[in-house]
């Protein structure tokens, strides 16, 4: 029976690691996009990243800027984060006009929640430890090699209320 439920197990995580979405880790978190610089998230080829730093959310975005945001008790107690962070924005060539992506920050390759990705105005994610790259831009999907693709989570976006969750 043990072995049995550890080859279920495995063939789940192998599942998971390609599928649209990942339930690898745990994700919740929302913002409105009407407040800066979460306004920056709905402009095609704009993405910004997220993260609990000390109590706080440390946001980036692709041009260098970074920004700490105190958390509520609600919120410190509740947001989830993923693996590292998240990385959340619009695709450059946005079919649907509407469509706001996160992936996780990070590294899919590494799996360590202190290696983090590096983006930048080309929609470009780097690891600064493998030197693999990802695609913001195309789901994702590697750059150059065939490692796997970035951990992606659903978003909803409604009337400015942007969650994405898991």
């Amino acid at each position: 029976m043990l072995l049995l439920s550890l080859i279920l197990s495995a063939s789940c995580e192998k599942g998971d690691s390609y599928s649209t979405y990942s339930q690898k880790y745990r994700v919740f978190f929302s913002c409105e996009t009407s407040v800066s610089p979460y306004n920056q998230i709905t402009t095609p080829g704009r993405f910004i990243s997220v993260r609990k730093n000390q109590g706080k959310l440390y946001l980036a975005d692709s041009d260098g800027n970074s920004f700490d945001m105190e958390l509520t008790a609600i919120q410190n107690g509740h947001f989830a984060f993923g693996l590292a962070g998240l990385i959340i924005g619009t695709p450059t060539f946005n079919n649907d006009n509407m469509s706001v992506w996160a992936y996780d920050l990070g590294c899919p390759e590494c799996n360590s929640p202190t290696t983090r990705l590096k983006f930048d105005l080309h929609g470009t994610a780097t690891c600064p430890k493998c030197e693999r790259s990802w695609s913001l831009n195309s789901g994702g999907y590697p750059v150059s090699d065939k490692s796997r693709p970035l951990y992606r989570y659903p978003v909803t976006l409604n009337s400015g209320l942007l969650t994405v969750a898991n």
